[in-house]
């Protein structure tokens, strides 16, 4: 099974790269980068990197080569609300992943499973005033409304998944401003508001491999008790 991957760089997509790396269904990943990645994952058998000067061009034929992969994650973001990075690049990768799947002969073959990770505060009502972060929340929200609708007008090649997770929680708290308060409040305040990086790479690795019987949106919480039962079961094995 081939997944595809951007973001790999970042702090949540080069959790999720390891996880997928680490998986036994996993034959092979093809990372779209800007650059090289370090040389302790890029030497590693089952990935290849795609370097993309533009990720708002994505040429038919590079599609048409990863068109047998199983699914993409998409981990690539700002927290200051890039109209380009959070809105425009995810969705020039799906209209143009769209119309390569669907010109492909119609079998048996199971859906494209997108999996965009966005976040807890995302909103995608864009007449709601906010109070923090707003431009970001909503450029954000308007992918995740674009990204369902998706799924909606294409069921016969695409299923997507939204992740969105609390405060990420690495090895160490870290971070400054609003972001590093908002990890802080939700290390103590739980399932609902927190989630270790294992967890959350764990989870999108699972649903880029298979996913079945999971909502559309997925909520922090789900993705915390998934992910630990995911990680338990990786360690009896």
């Amino acid at each position: 099974m081939k997944i595809l991957i951007v973001g790999a760089s970042g702090m949540i997509g080069g959790e999720a790269l390891i996880q997928c790396l680490a998986h036994p269904h996993v034959s092979s990943v093809t990372a779209f980068v800007r650059r090289d990645l370090a040389p302790e994952v890029s030497d590693h058998p089952k990935l290849k990197s795609v370097v993309v000067k533009d990720f708002s061009i994505w040429p038919d034929d590079l599609l048409r080569e990863h068109a047998d992969a199983a699914a993409m994650i998409w981990a690539m973001g700002t927290y200051t609300g890039s109209l380009a990075a959070d809105l425009e690049y995810p969705l020039a990768f799906q209209e143009n992943m769209t119309r390569v799947l669907e010109a492909r002969p119609s079998g048996s073959r199971p859906r494209f499973r997108f999996i965009q990770l966005s976040g807890k505060f995302v909103r995608q009502d864009q007449d709601k005033k906010l109070w923090f972060l707003e431009k970001p929340r909503k450029i954000k929200g308007q992918l995740e409304t674009k990204t369902l609708a998706r799924e909606k007008n294409h069921a016969a090649v695409w299923k997507s998944f939204v992740v969105k997770p609390g405060g990420v929680v690495a090895k160490t708290i870290t971070g400054g401003g609003m972001v590093g308060l908002l990890t802080s409040m939700s290390t103590i305040m739980g399932e609902n508001w927190a989630i270790r990086i294992d967890e959350l790479g764990a989870f999108m690795t699972y649903l880029a491999v298979d996913g079945e019987g999971e909502d559309s949106i997925i909520e922090n919480a789900r993705v915390v008790n998934r992910g630990r039962e995911l990680l338990e079961q990786q360690k009896r094995t």
